[in-house]
C-alpha cells in the first residue's frame, strides 16, 4: 500500500510516522524462518543476512510491512544503502561497513489471521504487542492527532518527511491510497530512465546525463512517459556502469512531448527506476538542480508516477 502526496492532515483520526529513506520490504515469517521481498516481489532475503534472526525473535508466523535502512549516526543514509541493495550475497566486511536495520511499521497477518481489513490503529497496537526492538530491527514511534511537532522534528533533522495514516484505514496491497499521505520535507522522487545523452571531455562517448520521466497518475498502463528533464549531477563512475549494464536500447523515444535539442539523445526501454533529488519542479515539467541519488531495484517502472503535483490527463 502506497501513500498519496499532500500536506499535513489534521484531526484525531490521523496518526503520523517519520518517513524512512530506505528500501521497502514485505517481511514474511513462517516457522521461525524469514523471507524478504522487495516492492517488485523479488526475493531479496540473501541480500540482508544480518536480519536472519528476526524470524526467531518474532515467535509467531506473520507478515510485516517494513523498510530496510542504513543509518549514519541517527540519520538514514540512502547513499550508504546503495552499497547494499544491489548485492545479492554481501561479504561480512560489507555488512559490517553498512549494516541494515529493519524498521517495521505495519502488521498484515498473524498466524492464520489476515489483518488487512483491520484499521491501521488496531494493526499498529498488535504490532507493538508482538514485537520489541532487537539488534537489527525496531518499531518506530508514531503520534496520533497533531503531527506538527513530528514534522518539525523531521525538518530539524533533515529527514525526508512524514507518512500520515488514518487510524481506521484498512491495508490494501498494491494501491495508492488517499487515506495514507506522504508529507515531504526534502524534494525527492523516483523517475524512469528513458534515454541518455553523452558527456564532454573525459566523458565523451559515455553517459553524461540520463533522461527522466514519469507516468500519468491515472493512465500509467501503456501510456507514454512524461519527460521530466535530465540529470547528470551525482552520477559516479559506478552508477554509470550500473546504468549502462542495465540499459536496453530502443529505436524510438518512450517520451511524450518535446526533448532538448542541444544534444543527440540515445533512447532506452523504460525498465530502470532511479531516485533523484531536486530543488523545484518547474511549470514546464523540468527539474531544477537535480541530483542523482541511486538506482531503485525495488520499484516497477509502471509504479512511477508524479508525486509532486497532478499531471493533466491530456498530457498522457
Amino acid at each position: 500500500m502506497k501513500p498519496s502526496i499532500g500536506g499535513l492532515p489534521s484531526g484525531e483520526q490521523w496518526a503520523h510516522e517519520l518517513k524512512w529513506d530506505g528500501m521497502r520490504l514485505c517481511v514474511v515469517v513462517t516457522n521461525g524462518q524469514l523471507r524478504l521481498y522487495s516492492g517488485s516481489g523479488r526475493d531479496v532475503t540473501s541480500s540482508f543476512p544480518e536480519l536472519a534472526d528476526f524470524g526467531a525473535h518474532v515467535g509467531a508466523d506473520g507478515t510485516f510491512d517494513a523498510e530496510a535502512v542504513v543509518f549514519e549516526g541517527d540519520q538514514p543514509s540512502f547513499s550508504r544503502l546503495q552499497n547494499r541493495i544491489h548485492v545479492g550475497r554481501p561479504s561480512q566486511e560489507l555488512v559490517n561497513a553498512n549494516p541494515v536495520v529493519l524498521v517495521v511499521f505495519d502488521l498484515l497477518s498473524l498466524g492464520d489471521n489476515d489483518l488487512t481489513d483491520l484499521g491501521y490503529g488496531q494493526r499498529r497496537q498488535l504490532l507493538q504487542e508482538l514485537l520489541s526492538d532487537g539488534p537489527g530491527w525496531r518499531v518506530p514511534p508514531h503520534v496520533e492527532g497533531d503531527g506538527q511537532p513530528l514534522l518539525d522534528l523531521a525538518i530539524e533533522r533533515g529527514l525526508e518527511g512524514l507518512v500520515s495514516k488514518q487510524l481506521d484505514s484498512p491495508y490494501r496491497p498494491g494501491t495508492r491510497s488517499q487515506r495514507w499521505v506522504k508529507v515531504k520535507v526534502v524534494h525527492s522522487q523516483e523517475f524512469v530512465v528513458g534515454g541518455w545523452v553523452g558527456g564532454t571531455g573525459k566523458l565523451d562517448g559515455q553517459i553524461g546525463s540520463v533522461l527522466l520521466g514519469v507516468y500519468p497518475a491515472r493512465t500509467k498502463t501503456g501510456a507514454d512517459l512524461i519527460f521530466a528533464g535530465r540529470c547528470g549531477s551525482g552520477l559516479t563512475d559506478a552508477y554509470r556502469k550500473q546504468l549502462w549494464d542495465g540499459f536496453v536500447p530502443a529505436e524510438a523515444s518512450p517520451f511524450s512531448g518535446p526533448l532538448p535539442r542541444d544534444k543527440v539523445p540515445h533512447f532506452v526501454k523504460p525498465t530502470m527506476v532511479v531516485e533523484v533529488g531536486f530543488s523545484q519542479w518547474e511549470q514546464d515539467f523540468q527539474l531544477r538542480h537535480p541530483r542523482f541519488r541511486g538506482i531503485r531495484v525495488d520499484r516497477e517502472p509502471t509504479d512511477v508516477v508524479d508525486e509532486t503535483r497532478r499531471i493533466s490527463p491530456n498530457m498522457g
